[in-house]
């Protein structure tokens, strides 16, 4: 925000800081090597970054965006981790483990083993009913249920540091809380990349020792990045029919997959131009990957092939009575749900017009 005055002809601008529009920026975590580090991905990656800060903006004019880059929060989470289990953060010549064992249990460090620290992941996943009114938290695709795994971590016989990104609401921890205790694995402490006041709140009621890479007491609403785009991310669909090639039934929580009631305060048009966004960012960077896998392979990217590039690739809800094409490229979905878009936003533009007449 402009704000009144200037000292050598230099506008002076403003923001609120006390609740901050936080944003991980993580699509490179969510693409495969050799693509995450291709010049050509990363800059189109950059630059939908930029255009993305840019709508969120005007979602909430005057407040704080804080972006925060996930790789450069994976070492500051290692140095926690290590540092909490009383090991160095480099590889020892005689290996060394510590007394305790790393459990990431969101999305962040899926994959990754902390050094000199015994790391077993958690896989977990945000499921959704078909009408996305109400999720729970169960155990990710093709793994074993949470009881399962709770129960082989119980005999690694260590204490257990958690990691996960971010704490808020703490709808994870909730689900898994009950299940620690029932197996009786001692949780030392909780480490998280982002902690805001309220999950600062919910570790005290339940006597847990937390540590974080950044700590925010208020926050008015919080994105990853990688969620927001189709095919790329976002967070599952419960149906019982499974989709081909590793394929996931997802929700994207913009239009015109979802309403975000979640973005309160703020204009319809403002969703509606951050929804665009992540679809146009959506398709630019799918683009950019079917570009770079058709020069090394020398054959298309189409959906048959996506989990050759995306680590944990998804494809948007429609239905029973829909299915997809795995011939076809990613990007031409997301052209068609640009159009659809844009139906709906001539739809009220002309419907504004007439009241108007």
């Amino acid at each position: 925000m402009r704000a009144a005055g200037a000292e050598n002809g230099r506008p002076v601008y403003v923001v609120d800081m006390k609740s901050p529009v936080t944003v991980f920026k993580n699509i490179e975590t969510a693409i495969k090597e050799p693509f995450n580090h291709s010049p050509r991905v990363l800059a189109v990656i950059d630059a939908a970054h930029r255009r993305l800060q840019e709508s969120l903006t005007e979602l909430y004019p005057g407040n704080l965006v804080l972006s925060v880059n996930a790789s450069v929060m994976h070492h500051k989470l290692v140095k926690l981790i290590t540092a909490a289990n009383g090991v160095p953060e480099e590889p020892l010549p005689v290996r060394t483990l510590g007394k305790a064992m790393c459990v990431p249990f969101g999305k962040i460090l899926r994959g990754v083993a902390v050094p000199n620290t015994v790391t077993k992941a958690l896989h977990t996943e945000k499921t959704f009913d078909p009408s996305v009114e109400s999720f729970r938290i169960t155990e990710y695709p093709n793994y074993s249920p949470l009881e399962n795994q709770i129960r082989t971590i119980k005999s690694f016989g260590r204490d257990v540091i958690l990691v996960d990104d971010l704490l808020h609401k703490g709808y994870r921890i909730r689900e898994l809380n009950p299940l620690f205790e029932q197996e009786g694995v001692n949780v030392d402490r909780i480490i998280v990349g982002i902690l805001s006041g309220r999950g600062k709140d919910l570790m005290a009621i339940q006597n847990r020792k937390v540590e974080s890479v950044y700590f925010l007491p208020n926050m008015r609403v919080w994105f990853v990045e990688s969620t927001m785009y189709p095919f790329i991310g976002g967070d599952r669909v419960g149906r019982p029919e499974k989709m081909k090639a590793n394929l996931l039934n997802s929700v994207n929580m913009i239009l015109p997959y979802a309403i975000p009631t979640f973005l309160d305060g703020t204009s319809r048009r403002a969703i509606r131009r951050f929804s665009m966004t992540c679809l146009e960012n959506a398709r630019d960077i799918l683009k950019a990957l079917e570009e770079e896998y058709q020069e090394c392979f020398e054959r298309k990217l189409t959906l048959n092939r996506l989990s050759e590039v995306v680590i944990s690739p998804s494809c948007p809800d429609r239905g029973n009575c829909l299915s997809y094409d795995y011939h076809l490229a990613a990007s031409v979905y997301v052209e068609n749900d640009i159009e659809m878009l844009g139906r709906l936003e001539r739809m009220e533009t002309d419907k504004m017009e007439n009241l108007n007449e």
